[in-house]
């Protein structure tokens, strides 16, 4: 228990998580007691830990999708990554609405934060060097690849000019429609 608590005061974190922490820590600091009570003890351990409130797989996954969310990641990578902690479907579909609950499209908003952050699209430092059909199938498949469906990727480099794109980040963030979605 003085394990799950020290990880838990320093890192948020899922049951599943703290349970492969305290398995590695077992296997660590206990390689001589018996795998049976070892087991029985973080199972216990986990579940002490969820009744006093000092671990819920819901508020995590909240907490991570409005932060994925922010940084630009797509619901198919934030579903990923909730997946690996063994959070539930329902869940996970309920922290990425929540996530998108001010927004207007939330992927469309993600998607330009995404291109943001990555330097794509409007956002590219110039260089000339560069075909421009080369570099925009570069920053197409960047986006496909953090998970954007292609309609989404072909919208965000469809914007013309980056003041353009920072009022549409602007409208999207408020919730208001945009004329120019």
């Amino acid at each position: 228990m003085n394990k799950a608590v020290h990880y838990l005061g320093r890192y948020a974190t899922s049951q599943h998580r703290l349970g492969q922490v305290l398995a590695r820590f077992a296997t660590r600091k206990l390689a001589d007691a018996d795998a049976a009570d070892v087991e029985a003890a973080i199972a216990e351990t986990i579940i002490q830990c969820a009744e006093f409130g000092y671990v819920q797989d819901d508020v995590y996954a909240r907490t991570q999708a409005r932060s994925q969310r922010n940084q630009g990641r797509s619901a198919r990578v934030i579903r990923q990554r909730l997946r690996q902690h063994a959070i539930d479907n329902d869940d996970i579909s309920a922290a990425i609405d929540e996530a998108d609950e001010h927004v207007e499209d939330g992927e469309l908003l993600a998607a330009f934060r995404f291109a943001r952050r990555r330097r794509l699209g409007v956002f590219a430092t110039a260089s000339s060097s560069t075909d421009p059909q080369v570099l925009r199938n570069r920053h197409l498949g960047s986006l496909a690849r953090a998970g954007f469906a292609m309609a989404i990727c072909q919208k965000v480099l469809a914007v013309a000019h980056r003041e353009d794109a920072e009022i549409l980040i602007d409208a999207l963030t408020s919730g208001e429609p945009h004329p120019g979605l």
